[in-house]
């Protein structure tokens, strides 16, 4: 008997069968609709969050400051120097940190994990708050549920900026590519480029911007230049590494400071 896709609803077929976690049995089904893989009841998901962030993860801080760069690109092209931003899903508070030191109003939201570096900066509450864009790094892949999930975050923004590695064509089995991360298995949601623009309209977006790992789902209208930096984030990297010493002239680690020990 298969599942119903976790994105479009319609039925799936058997893909694949690995191990994860070392010696977990694990079952893939893969959607004939959308081409979504997923992995069929993650019984092992507490086993697997034992820790949050799993002590395999030792690119993260490298990541966050390639992304840091990103999306300092896209939110300049975008014209929102002066918006308002959540990281969703976000951590530790890496990036909502790295943000706010070159100078762009973040706050973060994770009731998963502990804030340990932007304390202070936390959004309370998704509902009832806009945010001009919000960004969900590093958890498409990890979702069990991604309409349900995703769907208090859509209300908040028009512009949602994720990342998640994009299935092959044709995809191929666990064994034979890095992203299913067997060893961990928290990888339990795997998007063909078909199934992240169904997701954007289950969400009420009018679509999705796709690279191979960077995705803005929108409403409204999108610029060329946004387009080409999400498309192409070795691009975007560069064009906020460059940024960086003029966003250090906004930075806003100096009031944040202030504020702490006025708390103190």
């Amino acid at each position: 008997m298969t599942d119903a896709c976790r994105v479009c609803g319609s039925s799936t077929e058997p893909f694949a069968h690995s191990h994860v976690l070392g010696d977990v049995p694990a079952t893939y089904e893969r959607c004939g609709h959308c081409g979504l893989v997923m992995a069929v009841d993650p019984r092992w998901l507490n086993d697997a969050y034992a820790a949050p962030i799993t002590r395999l993860d030792i690119g993260l801080l490298d990541r966050c400051l390639l992304l840091a760069n990103v999306t300092a690109a896209v939110l300049r092209a975008e014209r929102l120097r002066d918006g308002r931003f959540m990281d969703w899903a976000g951590g530790y508070g890496t990036m909502t940190r790295l943000m706010r030191d070159r100078g762009f109003d973040f706050v973060h939201w994770d009731p998963m994990t502990s804030n340990v570096f932007a304390q202070g900066h936390d959004a309370t509450t998704l509902e009832g708050d806009r945010y001009d864009v919000v960004t969900g790094y590093e958890v498409l892949e990890h979702l069990e549920d991604p309409v349900g999930a995703l769907e208090p975050v859509s209300r908040t923004t028009d512009r949602l900026l994720m990342t998640t590695q994009v299935l092959p064509s044709p995809p191929p089995q666990p064994e034979d590519w890095w992203y299913y991360t067997l060893e961990t298995g928290q990888h339990i949601t795997l998007y063909s480029t078909d199934a992240l623009q169904r997701l954007a309209r289950c969400l009420g977006f009018d679509g999705v911007v796709s690279g191979s790992f960077l995705h803005l789902f929108y409403r409204g209208r999108v610029s060329r230049r946004t387009r080409a930096l999400v498309q192409h984030p070795q691009v975007a990297f560069g064009a906020g590494l460059l940024a960086t010493v003029l966003d250090r002239r906004h930075s806003l680690l100096g009031q944040d400071l202030e504020e702490i020990r006025r708390q103190v």
